[in-house]
């Protein structure tokens, strides 16, 4: 019976994937941070809980420990958002959102290498279209996507020798907890600038969080990302990059072409409130 670790599998999209890749007869080892997320995970058939704080160097060193001689694969899938604009970013928030989406995953992916290598599996990280290309009050996240973007991409030609194929997943909004709780988060956010960060950004402010409340209702079904690592871990030929839909495609395309002045004309005029 194949393995494979998911990490940040306690709620979204890595329960999501978790869930399918349990029925699909993989053994899964999941890690999640809270008790009643542990014991969520414990119940499913083939799910193997893991408790794991992906920031936590220690417990990362400990990892292989609790795994498989052999391994089929990774999905390195836990991660957070900081939003704000960039002069208002506190430095401790950018330290953890690079922290946890980039580091952390790294972390993970040295230490089980030698299981991936050992089961010639497979190395699947979860990027975004974020890393694609960059809208104003996102810079943090989307600085982590691309920096995951750059090391996956460097990883994969890396691990040539060994045929150990390397796939970003590159999902837009998805139907999760996290885009449920995308408004809320952001008001937190707006609360927590200076007075005066709030003042000179507020016509910004007020238009990116329109824009969220847009992009939360066209937020897809998590089945797409769970069919995509799917066919990343069992596929005979992975692909090294997977695009969910067809907006996210076009948004790609044009902004492959599209001068980077109109670019950054169109989405400062996008998130910008009159």
């Amino acid at each position: 019976m194949p393995s494979v670790l998911v990490t940040g599998a306690g709620r979204g999209i890595g329960l999501a994937i978790t869930e399918r890749m349990s029925r699909r007869g993989w053994n899964v080892y999941a890690t999640a941070r809270s008790d009643a997320a542990l014991n969520s995970l414990d119940s499913l058939p083939n799910v193997h809980a893991i408790a794991l704080d992906i920031t936590d160097r220690s417990a990362i060193a400990a990892l292989p420990g609790q795994l498989p001689a052999e391994l089929n694969g990774v999905v390195n899938n836990a991660g957070i958002i900081v939003n704000g604009p960039v002069e208002g970013l506190s430095l401790d928030d950018l330290t953890e959102q690079l922290g946890i989406n980039v580091i952390s995953q790294i972390a993970v992916t040295q230490a089980v290498l030698p299981k991936i290598r050992n089961a010639r599996g497979r190395v699947v990280f979860m990027s975004s279209v974020s890393g694609l290309f960059t809208t104003p009050g996102t810079g943090a996240y989307n600085a982590s996507k691309y920096a995951i973007e750059s090391l996956a991409d460097a990883l994969r030609m890396e691990l040539r020798p060994w045929r150990i194929p390397v796939s970003l997943i590159e999902p837009g909004p998805i139907r999760t907890d996290m885009w449920a709780d995308v408004l809320d988060d952001y008001d937190h956010m707006t609360k927590q600038l200076s007075d005066e960060h709030r003042r000179l950004y507020a016509s910004h402010l007020a238009g990116s969080r329109k824009l969220l409340g847009r992009l939360q209702k066209l937020a897809a079904d998590p089945k797409r990302v769970t069919k995509a690592v799917d066919h990343a871990l069992t596929s005979r030929r992975p692909k090294r990059r997977y695009l969910l839909d067809i907006v996210s495609r076009a948004q790609k395309a044009v902004v492959a072409i599209t001068p980077t002045a109109v670019n950054d004309a169109v989405l400062a005029v996008a998130t910008t409130s009159k």
